[in-house]
């Protein structure tokens, strides 16, 4: 149990620390836009892996490379919280489009990333 909550918090930091770094890039590569372009690529990103992931025998044999994976790493690379605030903060400086813009492409693109990824796996193997 300890070593499974280990492998969730180094995860977790190491996703965390991915987030953060995508956040500085993508800042430096768009610059003076309002839409939240990083939060959108880790939230793909993340659903592609875990698609990928969750469908690997290999990974859904081992519990600890499982929550390192799953709970640790592609929690703390992907965002919920931050995909809501921002979603939230377009709509309140009426940007009303990008704010239902931002819904459809972090749904809709996360789903169809997932649905890739598990099927990238059940063709490989």
């Amino acid at each position: 149990m300890l070593l499974n909550l280990l492998c969730v918090g180094l995860g977790g930091f190491v996703g965390a620390i991915l987030r953060a770094l995508t956040g500085i890039f993508v800042s430096k590569i768009v610059l003076l836009s309002a839409f939240p372009y990083a939060t959108l690529i880790v939230n793909i990103l993340g659903s592609f892996l875990i698609g990928m992931l969750l469908t690997s025998s290999y990974v859904l044999s081992n519990p600890n490379l499982k929550s390192f994976l799953t709970a640790g790493l592609l929690g703390g690379l992907t965002t919920f919280s931050t995909f809501s605030f921002d979603t939230l903060s377009l709509i309140e400086h009426r940007f009303f489009t990008a704010a239902l813009l931002n819904v459809a492409l972090n749904v809709g693109l996360a789903l169809i990333a997932c649905f890739l990824g598990s099927e990238l796996v059940k063709h490989m193997s």
